[in-house]
């Protein structure tokens, strides 16, 4: 007489060594990248949990950490012929065994998405390295569309990568499944954004959703694959439809006229006239144009070309963006020369890289006349680096890729040099950021930090800066931050000594699901 316990390991062990699918090479895996990171050897940063995730995820998960950790081109390719010996060579066993034609399968599969892949991966790299979300965000969705797509075609019952392909294809992309692994990778990998240790530990478990879903993959088809994929793509429209109805907020009423002056400070890239900052609304924060002034990058001066502007610029030089990447410690001159006359109180309101060099002239005591500092889009640290040109180091190949990356965002109106004095000093080097703002500001300074809710996935040590207030982060992405009503709404009540308003919980969860989908941060090396 056979019990159920006879015939649940019966189905177990099946299961794992034998038809329609080996799970045992996966098993092994997860158990060498758990004592690999417990030990060391791996850097222990969200992202761990990918290193078992579904091919092709499992491949954009080497990739990041060949980009951020290679010092030399050699020491990459090495390292990228390692990753896809173990890739191909895992799912080949986990398929039967090896096979010519499996061999053939999975290497096709591999070969397909890779270049895809190192772009995603090179991308990423590059928003970390230029604290630039708007590289992060499409890297991801590509990332997504290649893992909802593609991950179902090994598991097809035939070693021909064409038919595994068209039957992929036929079978609706195995939507729902794909939808439910996605689920259960984003929550996995939200939990371990909570501690280091628990993403060690967290890889078993994500290798378990892993051998569940390619248990469903090798299975059969369900009926009507089409009208599952239509299902899955009306819930995801649906949600997007929700996400982006609920962003809009509100304009709030003007604040009451306040007395002193407000100096807005454009960001890196910006030029006279040119950026986001010149079009906020300093009316709207309670200053009239005889009270607004624009800082310069280029040094004091007569004034500057009005371009969109609200207020006429009647001070400063005219500058350009190359002016944006001059030596730090010339542009905090520039910045105390400017604030130095300005009626006070004064309000200095600095988007992104003009916060830096807002923050480090008030923190060395060169600009005391700054009453308030209002930062806008700031990033508390430069989690990556890289080397000098030619120069080997930790992230050279990824560096030397970037260089090659630049002359693209320059279609995009983003003209960046990275090996531009101010780069060098604040990106180049991990870390140099947050060391600017260890120096704190001088007491009766108050500071308000406004953060974008895109920008929450390059900050891997959380967005809070040693301010009066961090405000909750804004559902604005960063470039338009200082001309959006919710950005004025939490300024106002800033200056006006009223408290912040509440922040929901869910306003800061996009940073955990979408963590673990950036590269290791520099000292998660050490």
């Amino acid at each position: 007489m056979v019990t159920t316990g006879s015939r649940v390991r019966h189905r177990l062990v099946a299961l794992l060594t034998g038809v329609p699918v080996r799970l045992w090479p996966l098993a092994g895996l997860a158990v060498l990248v758990t004592v690999a990171a417990g030990v060391g050897l791996l850097p222990r940063w969200p992202g761990l949990v990918h290193l078992v995730a579904l091919p092709p995820l499992d491949l954009y998960g080497d990739l990041r950490l060949l980009l951020t950790w290679a010092p030399s081109w050699p020491l990459f390719v090495l390292g990228l012929a390692a990753s896809l010996t173990v890739r191909v060579s895992v799912l080949v066993l986990m398929l039967g065994g090896f096979s010519w034609s499996r061999v053939r399968l999975v290497l096709s599969f591999y070969l397909l998405v890779l270049p895809l892949l190192l772009f995603a991966a090179e991308a990423t790299y590059a928003a970390a390295a230029l604290l630039y979300s708007r590289l992060f965000w499409p890297a991801l969705a590509v990332v997504a569309a290649l893992a909802m797509l593609l991950a179902p075609v090994p598991w097809r019952r035939t070693e021909r990568f064409r038919s595994a392909l068209a039957g992929t294809v036929r079978g609706g992309f195995r939507a729902p499944a794909m939808l439910g692994y996605a689920l259960v990778v984003a929550a996995i990998g939200a939990l371990a954004t909570v501690e280091s240790a628990v993403a060690v530990w967290l890889v078993p478990v994500s290798a378990l959703a892993t051998a569940a879903t390619v248990v469903v993959l090798r299975g059969p088809t369900p009926s009507r694959p089409q009208w599952r994929l239509a299902g899955v793509l009306a819930v995801l429209l649906f949600a997007a439809t929700v996400f982006v109805a609920t962003r809009p907020v509100e304009p709030g009423e003007p604040a009451q006229r306040r007395a002193g002056s407000i100096l807005l400070m454009s960001g890196i890239n910006s030029a006279s006239g040119r950026g986001t900052m010149f079009s906020s609304r300093a009316d709207v924060l309670g200053y009239d144009c005889d009270q607004t002034y624009y800082f310069s990058y280029a040094g004091p001066g007569d004034g500057q070309p009005r371009g969109r502007a609200l207020c006429p610029i009647r001070t400063g030089a005219p500058y350009q963006p190359a002016d944006t990447q001059q030596p730090l410690p010339e542009q905090v001159a520039a910045f105390a020369a400017q604030v130095r006359e300005l009626p006070r109180p004064l309000v200095v309101m600095g988007h992104s890289h003009g916060a830096w060099v807002a923050w480090d002239a008030v923190a060395r005591g060169l600009a005391p006349q700054v009453d308030v500092l209002v930062l806008v889009g700031p990033f508390p640290e430069s989690p990556v680096g890289y080397p000098p040109p030619g120069r080997d180091g930790r992230g050279r190949v990824a560096g030397d890729l970037l260089r090659l990356l630049v002359p693209i965002a320059d279609a995009v109106d983003f003209q960046f040099e990275p090996d531009a004095p101010a780069a060098r000093e604040l990106l180049a080097e991990a870390n140099s950021v947050a060391r600017l703002f260890d120096r704190p500001l001088p007491a009766g300074t108050r500071a308000v930090s406004v953060t974008s809710a895109t920008d929450l996935p390059l900050m891997p040590d959380g967005w809070r800066l040693p301010v009066s207030r961090n405000v909750c982060p804004l559902r604005v992405a960063h470039p338009y931050l200082p001309d959006r009503p919710a950005f004025y709404r939490e300024v106002n009540r800033f200056l006006d000594g009223r408290p912040a308003l509440d922040c929901p919980p869910w306003r800061t969860w996009g940073r955990s699901f979408a963590l673990p989908f950036g590269v290791p941060a520099a000292g998660r090396f050490d």
